[in-house]
């Protein structure tokens, strides 16, 4: 049996090797999570993790590759090889001969009426066509200009290419701006000359002059040879009216159906006139003399002679009986003639319009309709415009910066989501 100081001993050692096995879980959990913690910093870090010497280099060669090598080439070529340019530019606009009447737009925006937009359009896709660059390199010898052996290498032309890389190249040198709403047309051109800049901008103007007198003189004779061809219509018209309208009137034997048919209606009221005046006479004197009496009888055959004539005057104006040379009633022919008549007449005004708009044509040949107005002239420059070697310099070195940080940027996306 066991007494109650034995009890203690075991009870008191049960509780110290409960907490030391507690104390010693909890060591090993935070030893565990500081391990865990330790690991996951150590890794994590930019110097720790995979591939971290092979980022390093690719940032440091592709500096190299697109930052340093470009503006250190951008540098020397503008620094020391870039041949001067000379810039000259010329103002001019297209003006027609006469005050054009505004349009809706026009009035509302004060931009010019459509006509001369679409002719100064015209002008401006000219400049920059291959056949302005024929007729340059015909009179001053383009290829020449921009081929030059004091040229660098870089912007000289060579003069083996074929004519559609010249008339790019003369694109990249030239630029041509029509400012709005006045319509003025501004050319710019360079050459490694001043005297050769000048010399482009004055033949540009040259030819520039020569096509608006070539459609100058095209509308005006395509406007006089249209109107020729529309007077000879109406003159065979005409001709043919005419003729129609003559042979009508020889086929009835009669120059005027109109003036005839009064004639006939004229005498027609007379003879009716002259009758009536002889009936009355029979009619009174039939109440005193007999009906048998000489002179009753002559007073009645000359009524019937009367009445006779104008039977035959009413058939000749309105029966079928035919009359004249060509057999036709006289009411036919006054209807015949009157539509033969009626298109005379039309052709006359017709013919009258034509000769008139013909007219109009000659005189208006003789003003030009449009003209080149230059009110800034090509004058030859004193210093030279490009290359700007400072601005070119930074502006490449910059834009190599964006592009290395833009490729930077996409490495490091490519590399954590790989990671």
């Amino acid at each position: 049996m066991t007494s109650d100081g034995d009890d203690k001993p075991d009870s008191g050692a049960l509780t110290y090797a409960r907490t030391v096995s507690q104390a010693l879980a909890d060591a090993a959990r935070r030893a565990r999570f500081s391990t865990r913690t330790r690991r996951a910093l150590t890794s994590g870090g930019f110097r720790a993790r995979r591939g971290a010497a092979a980022m390093r280099v690719f940032v440091w060669l592709s500096f190299a590759l697109i930052v340093a090598a470009p503006t250190l080439a951008a540098t020397v070529y503008y620094g020391f090889v870039a041949s001067d340019q000379y810039l000259v530019e010329t103002q001019f606009t297209v003006m027609g001969g006469e005050i054009p009447a505004p349009d809706a737009i026009g009035a509302m925006t004060g931009i010019p009426a459509a006509a001369i937009v679409q002719d100064t359009q015209i002008v401006t896709n000219f400049i920059e066509s291959r056949a302005a660059v024929e007729e340059l390199d015909a009179a001053l010898g383009l290829r020449r200009i921009y081929s030059r052996n004091d040229v660098d290498f870089l912007a000289r032309l060579d003069p083996r290419k074929p004519i559609e890389k010249l008339v790019s190249y003369w694109r990249d040198m030239t630029d041509v701006s029509i400012i709005m709403p006045g319509g003025i047309v501004r050319f710019r051109v360079r050459a490694f000359a001043a005297e050769d800049a000048k010399r482009l901008g004055d033949q540009v103007i040259a030819i520039s002059e020569r096509l608006i007198n070539d459609l100058n003189q095209r509308m005006l004779a395509d406007a006089v040879k249209n109107a020729e061809e529309e007077l000879n219509r109406s003159q065979a018209r005409l001709t043919m009216a005419r003729a129609a309208l003559e042979k009508a009137r020889n086929d009835a034997g009669v120059l005027d159906a109109e003036k005839s048919a009064e004639a006939l209606g004229k005498l027609l009221t007379d003879i009716r006139g002259q009758m009536a005046k002889m009936q009355e006479e029979y009619d009174a004197q039939s109440r005193a003399v007999s009906p048998q009496a000489p002179q009753m009888a002559t007073l009645k055959a000359r009524i019937d002679a009367a009445r006779g004539q104008i039977a035959d005057l009413e058939s000749k104006l309105t029966s079928t009986r035919l009359v004249g040379a060509g057999g036709q009633p006289l009411s036919n022919a006054m209807s015949k003639f009157a539509e033969l008549d009626l298109e005379r007449q039309i052709a006359e005004r017709l013919y009258a319009g034509a000769a008139t708009s013909l007219e109009v044509a000659r005189l208006a040949a003789e003003h030009k309709l449009m003209y080149l107005d230059t009110f800034v002239s090509p004058v030859a420059p004193q210093e030279p415009r490009y290359p700007r070697r400072l601005l070119d310099s930074v502006g490449v070195a910059l834009g190599s910066l964006a592009a290395w940080g833009a490729l930077c940027g996409a490495a490091a996306l490519v590399r954590n989501y790989m990671a």
